[in-house]
């Protein structure tokens, strides 16, 4: 199935009754994507855990569905050898790129390398996360600022993207079932994209309840492991918190 095929969402009651919440959300007009009015972040939080709970019914029902946990698992692998290698001359990512190449020839690579080259809907949810952690690389502060001369992934920005991604991986996913399942029509006036806030609160949401391989290293004792060794050690509960498979998942919304 390729990205151009529709996906259908998963068949319970909790889809449906996200898609009846979100298909009848009209935003207030004063509302901002970074600024909603209380009873619009309420909604959008209440929706977003919706659709959270439908996505885990239809992986508790059927681990393999949509094929997100092994994606997820794999893109994450992948991700923690790049995170870890940012920094080294010999890596092939960068290894060819000179000082003050185009940032955008490393996002395509490293969204490339992360992401693989799946047709599935799954996998441009996985691009997506990944060109999210690719483009905090390269902002002006970031370690990629200049492509050519990489700088090593320090460890607190290190576990911020491994997480952040987990949570784009989920948010992006649920972004792509919206828009596949469900047509809104917002008035003219109204700016705000409701399937994109939904799809911002389902990640925020998620990263609440991942690991952090900061916190866990720290924990292993007085000379603390590398962190990628760490985070691979975390993968499959991390895939699995993300999903809302895990114990310690949020209390999601009715």
């Amino acid at each position: 199935m390729g990205t151009s095929t529709r996906l259908p969402g998963p068949k319970n009651d909790s889809w449906t009754g996200a898609k009846v919440r979100l298909g009848s959300w009209i935003p207030d007009a004063a509302s901002r994507p970074d600024q909603l009015l209380g009873h619009d972040q309420q909604r959008a939080e209440a929706i977003a855990a919706q659709y959270q709970r439908a996505l885990r019914d239809a992986l508790n029902a059927d681990p393999e569905a949509f094929g997100i946990r092994a994606a997820a698992e794999q893109a994450g692998g992948r991700l923690i050898e790049l995170l870890d290698g940012l920094g080294r001359a010999d890596l092939p990512l960068v290894g060819d790129l000179t000082a003050g190449d185009d940032a955008d020839e490393f996002v395509r690579r490293f969204v490339g390398q992360v992401a693989g080259d799946g047709q599935l809907i799954v996998d441009a949810a996985v691009r997506r996360a990944a060109r999210r952690v690719a483009e905090h690389l390269v902002t002006q502060e970031g370690p990629l600022a200049d492509p050519g001369r990489p700088r090593p992934v320090t460890g607190e920005l290190f576990c911020a993207l491994y997480r952040a991604f987990f949570g784009e991986v989920v948010g992006e996913f649920v972004h792509i079932l919206i828009a596949e399942n469900i047509k809104i029509a917002a008035p003219a006036l109204v700016i705000l994209d409701p399937t994109d806030v939904v799809a911002g609160f389902v990640a925020d949401q998620v990263v609440k309840v991942l690991p952090n391989p900061c916190a866990e290293a720290v924990n292993r004792g007085p000379e603390p492991p590398r962190l990628a060794d760490v985070a691979k050690d975390l993968l499959t509960s991390t895939v699995t918190q993300a999903l809302g498979l895990g114990d310690n998942g949020l209390e999601l919304a009715a």
